[in-house]
């Protein structure tokens, strides 16, 4: 077995970073401190091949413009189009008004909608695949298969 984790990148949180109050009242959607705050990881395919990514922040921006976490140049991405936050019950995807909007699986994001792993959202046309949360310390490594393998996915029910 191979391990090739040259193709995983992590995004940390400034360690300077002071805690912060939730940015609305009435969202639960809040910004711990870096202490507290667990890596999580999406994947997408790009013009330069597969990218897994490792984001530890607790309120990831998606979006076209280059000041976004994630910044995703493609014509159907707004430039400021969603957010992925960590909350307090659970991960959660928030279209942010954009035009050609979010799905999670299929189904249109409204407010907050939960995120689970092995959910494929979509962000304007563009997938993207969320994989949960992971150990920095022990991150996933690529598996290389000769010959067949037989696995118990985690997947939305059917």
């Amino acid at each position: 077995m191979a391990v090739d984790d040259s193709e995983m990148e992590t995004v940390r949180r400034d360690p300077m970073a002071e805690e912060l109050a939730p940015t609305d009242p009435e969202s639960k959607t809040f910004a711990p401190s870096a202490r507290s705050v667990r890596t999580f990881m999406i994947g997408l395919a790009t013009t330069s091949g597969p990218r897994l990514l490792a984001f530890n922040v607790a309120n990831l921006l998606i979006g076209r413009l280059p000041d976004n976490h994630m910044a995703l140049n493609h014509g159907s991405v707004s430039r400021r189009h969603a957010r992925i936050s960590v909350t307090r019950m659970g991960v959660v995807l928030e279209d942010l008004g954009s035009q050609n909007g979010s799905t999670i699986n299929g189904k249109p994001v409204k407010g907050e909608s939960p995120i689970r792993p092995g959910d494929v959202l979509r962000i304007g046309y563009v997938p993207v695949y969320y994989f949960g949360f992971i150990q920095v310390e022990d991150p996933p490594a690529v598996e290389m298969v000769d010959g067949s393998i037989n696995l118990e996915p985690s997947a939305p029910p059917i």
